[in-house]
């Protein structure tokens, strides 16, 4: 199911459908989470992320982190992934051999978005006009420096090499972006829970 060329995105609905139980791991990190809904999320969101990727590699789901990191699989290192949620919302981004990030965040007000792209948007990048327009913006560089593997650490550089960046819908109260190393292989999407 998962061809070189091909990304896959998950959208997944995280105040609705069965998880799978947590692994001890999950259930220890979930317990530092404020509320019961904020760890609710947070254990769906990475139950949904085992089952997505247990249904494209038949390997042990035995996850270690690179040095900035960002996760990966230590029996299918092949397969590359990645995870971002944002309240209710979360997705999942697969690929085969490139390295892939996805950042999701739901629009809300924010009144000090210029100062904030300001500091952390990379030299020479458009000022945002707006509070949508920050967000558009934040997603598409957030899933780049994901994808590279830097995360914040990143913050104001572009990364080196060629990547592509793309939107992926999620609504109207969500922005979102997937970003792939090289160019932009066919992006397939899906609904989590619902065959795919």
């Amino acid at each position: 199911m998962l061809n070189p060329g091909e990304v896959h995105v998950w959208r997944v609905r995280l105040n609705r459908g069965k998880e799978l139980p947590p692994t001890a791991e999950e259930a220890a990190h979930a317990t530092g989470f404020a509320t019961p809904t904020l760890r609710r999320r947070y254990l769906r969101a990475h139950a949904a992320l085992r089952a997505i990727l247990g249904s494209v590699t038949g390997a042990p789901l035995e996850f270690a982190l690179h040095e900035k990191g960002k996760p990966y699989l230590t029996r299918a290192p092949e397969i590359r992934f990645n995870l971002a949620h944002s309240r209710e919302m979360a997705l999942v981004a697969v690929a085969r051999g490139v390295e892939v990030g996805v950042d999701i965040e739901r629009l809300r007000p924010l009144t000090e978005y210029a100062a904030i792209a300001q500091r952390y948007f990379p030299e020479g990048y458009t000022a945002p006009t707006g509070v949508r327009d920050f967000f558009r913006h934040w997603t598409r560089f957030e899933a780049l420096l994901k994808a590279h593997g830097a995360g914040l650490y990143g913050a104001g550089a572009t990364p080196p090499g060629v990547w592509s960046v793309t939107e992926i819908d999620t609504g109207r109260r969500f922005t979102a972006a997937l970003a792939v190393e090289g160019p932009l292989p066919a992006v397939m999407v899906h609904e989590y829970g619902e065959g795919a």
